[in-house]
Formats: structure tokens, C-alpha cells, sequence
């Protein structure tokens, strides 16, 4: 059995993946919150997902502000996704029915060092 390593606790990137399915448009959406009162960090996005296509961002760790991700979609209460875990590529299944808006984990892999 082939053992993964784990990451260090000193990785600096991360890539989130997001998979939608189902006809309506979902948008999946980062930005950067600030640590610190009243600071406004660059780093927003804004991507449009496609149904059944995995849409992938790369994110860097920061010190001074944290990473705030969710899918939305008109009408519905937006889905809120964990904090990155740096080290790690991990996907989630997004996908709007009746019941609303739901985010599932669908796979976590180690992505190694970036040189």
C-alpha cells in the first residue's frame, strides 16, 4: 500500500475545485477577508461554472487575510465552502434542485510542493 505524505504545515497554495451539475448557471466566488479590521485585500474572483467540467483556482496562503469561498446562483441562499486546506487539491459536487443550493466534498488529494 503506497502511503501519501502529508503536506507541511508551512504549504503555501491550495486548489479548490468545484463540479457543477444540473441546468441552472452557478457561479463560484473567492475573496479575501481581512485579518484586520477595515483592510480591503486584492484577490477576488468570479467564475462561471459549466455543468459536468470541474472548474479549478489556485489560491495562495496570506497572512493578513483569510479565503471566504462559495457557489451561488439567482434565488437561492448561497453555499459556503470551507476554508481552503493548503497542501491539498480538494473538489466539491455543487448542484441546485428543488431543495436549494447544495456543496458536497467529492475528493481531496495531496498536491505536492511548488518550486
Amino acid at each position: 500500500m503506497m502511503m501519501i505524505d502529508a503536506p507541511p504545515s508551512e504549504a503555501r497554495a491550495a486548489v479548490v475545485c468545484v463540479r457543477a451539475s444540473g441546468p441552472r448557471a452557478l457561479i463560484f466566488s473567492g475573496k479575501l477577508v481581512g485579518k484586520r479590521p477595515g483592510s480591503q485585500p486584492a484577490g477576488a474572483f468570479e467564475l462561471p461554472l459549466r455543468a459536468k467540467v470541474e472548474q479549478c483556482n489556485n489560491l495562495l496562503r496570506s497572512k493578513v487575510a483569510d479565503w471566504s469561498l462559495s457557489v451561488t446562483t439567482p434565488g437561492f441562499t448561497a453555499c459556503h465552502l470551507p476554508a481552503p486546506e493548503f497542501g491539498y487539491r480538494v473538489t466539491y459536487a455543487a448542484k441546485a434542485t428543488a431543495r436549494g443550493l447544495s456543496c458536497t466534498p467529492a475528493g481531496r488529494s495531496a498536491i505536492g510542493a511548488w518550486k
